[in-house]
């Protein structure tokens, strides 16, 4: 497929570009998990943004290597029960912080001030004469073919989701 897609402009807001942001920003439970294989240096605590509790991993890793090498292999085993004893817990932990920061961040994401819709979007109705009476109401049908370019009243309209894959498909057609 050729990567036309690339240059539609979809970053000029609404709820497409807010969507992309956040599947950027979401943190990953399997990134999480990878990490936790390396909890003696705390990485999977640094992704989840938790800075200090991560420095108490390698803060257990250092001493337990202190000990090792100045004092014997015994007292080698306080510092690393304790780190093994916090991992575990850990496999548990990392599943409700990933949820809870997803939640943060989509409430952030959502909540942006920034956060508008397109320029001169006007929603579901067109006629400004109508619009108080058509939000009570279902629109009339005249009868036209779903897809089409204009509304009722010959104004121009946002793609549906089938014209905007049939665009795509276009797009990716050889030429």
């Amino acid at each position: 497929m050729k990567r036309a897609w690339e240059n539609l402009d979809l970053e000029g807001g609404g709820l497409q570009s807010a969507n992309r942001r956040l599947v950027r920003r979401l943190k990953r439970r399997n990134i999480a998990y990878f990490l936790w294989f390396l909890f003696p240096l705390g990485g999977h605590r640094v992704y989840l943004d938790d800075l200090p509790r991560a420095l108490g991993y390698t803060g257990l890793t250092t001493a337990a290597i202190i000990l090792y090498l100045s004092l014997g292999n015994w007292l080698l085993l306080v510092p690393v029960a304790i780190a093994a004893a916090w991992a575990l817990y850990d496999l548990v932990w990392i599943d409700r912080r990933v949820t809870r920061i997803n939640k943060q961040i989509r409430v952030a994401e959502y909540l942006r001030s920034d956060n508008r819709p397109p320029a001169g979007f006007r929603g579901r109705y067109t006629d400004d004469a109508g619009m108080a009476a058509a939000a009570t109401e279902e629109p009339p049908h005249d009868g036209s073919p779903a897809g089409a370019a204009t509304t009722p009243h010959g104004r121009k309209r946002i793609p549906s989701f089938a014209e905007q894959e049939r665009i795509l498909r276009e797009l990716a057609k050889p030429k």
